[in-house]
């Protein structure tokens, strides 16, 4: 059976069946939310069996503890032991509170010596380390995860040094999870809706996906079919254009180069334009149309630049009418990079006078420059190929000068090897990326990135600062992590608890 045959068969079932699993987990979903309701419903009652203070830090009012730790329910009568110690922030808070465990609380511990007492809770603050832990029976145990989300609850009091609050934060936090009933448990609930709309939530992603897919591709297409209209029309002017450039200039022999492939890659756009626009709307976001599309508009693009710039260069070069124009257009590019000097070098606090002085006296001298190279144009004292050639030697101190001053900053803010890479990595990615200027010759015959405007230095300095930031951010994430383990006096000791610095 042919391809399209089947496929035309597979994807109505293929619909029938999503709409079919949407209706019946709707149904579901239901029958399933009372049930899931009246199991959730039955707390905790349980009064914690005994309180123990061991506040060697004497940093807890016992009687608010009791008052609080009275409204407190657990599951099953659960012994609390609030510990608290002063230490250093480097020390092993989990080391500390077995050591001293061992020395005068043996009943904390099991029989074995291996594991924390059946029945036990333990909270213990370090409030001159700024440490905090919690720790577990065996028959109370939670998962680190679990742990971890204890010791997040009583942050913010340990935080306002609120440590006798931060003990009942933990603790009412521990007893909602400690010996908690299999259908009290939230992953029930997540598990049960997963199960029951999960066709729904797949449905609504693939719809989803497909239609920003469409949407985006459509935007493509429309781009690109813009850019081709506007080759197309100017397609003969083109042509007349290329023929009386001179092939005796430096620069219009560069740009003739650049457009000896032009008729060829415009007859390739105009296929695809013929070809693209004849796709329906509601399968543009196939994976093969969606590449072509781009390439199209990339091509499109592409030669809509070239033929200002094949315009421009004819009437530069040969002094035509409106040739000040043409030169304003070579011109644009520098001008804007000038202006935005000041914002780049405004605010540097961490870069000295030394490192800010070459990119500010640029600016008043590449100024009076540019006005020198239209003067010259206008009397006659240079040709557009040394005006060009000046130009192109402002744009190139422009760009040592910016890459002198990436230095520095990456300097001034990275504080790693790794860090610079991705500062360095970023800026060189959004330097090649910078577009071309519509009929800038100097762009036009050279490489993506051989000039760093302005533009492009600050999107790229600020993305990759942005990414040094989050990574910062993450290993900070990490690195106030929980520790689980007891320390080298610890020995084979693997009682289930954990601390975190706050």
């Amino acid at each position: 059976m042919p391809t399209d045959t089947v496929r035309s068969l597979i994807r109505p079932a293929a619909g029938w069946l999503l709409r079919l699993g949407l209706f019946l987990g709707s149904l579901g979903l239901l029958a399933a939310v009372p049930a899931t309701l009246l199991a959730g419903a039955a707390p905790a009652q349980a009064a914690p069996e005994e309180l123990v203070l061991a506040d060697e830090a004497g940093v807890i009012h016992e009687p608010t503890l009791r008052e609080g730790l009275a409204d407190v329910d657990f599951h099953e009568p659960t012994t609390v032991v609030v510990w608290t110690q002063r230490g250093e922030a480097e020390s092993n808070l989990n080391e500390r509170l077995l050591a001293d465990a061992r020395e005068n609380h043996p009943e904390w511990i099991s029989e074995d010596g291996q594991k924390w007492a059946d029945g036990l809770f333990i909270y213990a603050i370090d409030p001159q380390g700024r440490l905090q832990g919690v720790y577990f029976g065996e028959d109370r145990k939670v998962g680190l995860s679990t742990q971890e989300d204890i010791q997040e609850d009583a942050v913010e009091s340990l935080q306002e040094a609120n440590w006798t609050q931060a003990a009942l934060d933990a603790t009412e936090s521990a007893a909602t999870v400690m010996n908690r009933p299999w259908y009290q448990h939230p992953g029930i609930w997540v598990g049960g809706i997963i199960v029951v709309i999960m066709g729904g939530i797949f449905g609504g992603a693939v719809v989803a996906g497909r239609k920003k897919a469409r949407r985006t591709a459509q935007e493509d297409l429309d781009r690109g079919n813009r850019a081709f209209a506007n080759v197309s029309t100017d397609l003969e002017a083109t042509e007349l254009n290329a023929n009386t450039v001179p092939e005796d200039s430096r620069y219009g022999a560069q740009v003739l180069e650049r457009y000896r492939t032009f008729h060829e890659r415009y007859l390739v756009a105009a296929r695809e334009n013929d070809r693209l626009s004849g796709i329906p709307a509601q399968r543009l976001h196939r994976k093969e149309h969606r590449e072509a599309i781009t390439a199209y508009r990339e091509t499109a693009e592409e030669l809509d630049q070239l033929d200002d710039t094949v315009a421009s260069t004819n009437t530069l070069l040969n002094r035509y009418p409106g040739w000040p124009e043409a030169w304003d257009l070579q011109t644009a590019p520098m001008r804007e990079d000038l202006g935005q000097i000041d914002d780049l070098v405004s605010g540097q606090s961490k870069l000295t006078a030394a490192q800010l002085t070459p990119l500010r006296s640029f600016k008043p001298e590449a100024e009076r420059e540019l006005e020198r190279l239209g003067a010259g144009l206008q009397t006659g004292e240079l040709s557009p190929d040394d005006a060009l050639d000046g130009l192109a030697a402002l744009r190139s101190r422009l760009t040592e000068l910016l890459d002198q001053f990436s230095a520095a900053q990456i300097a001034s803010f990275a504080t790693s090897d790794a860090e610079r890479s991705t500062l360095e990595g970023q800026m060189r990615r959004e330097r090649e990326r910078a577009s071309r200027r519509p009929g800038s010759i100097l762009d036009t015959v050279h490489q993506p990135g051989w000039f760093w405007t302005a533009t492009a230095y600050h999107i790229g300095f600020t993305s990759g600062q942005s990414s040094v930031v989050h990574a910062r951010e993450q290993a900070a994430s990490s690195s106030s992590g929980s520790t689980t383990g007891y320390g080298s006096s610890g020995g084979s000791f693997s009682g289930a608890g954990s601390s975190s610095s706050f």
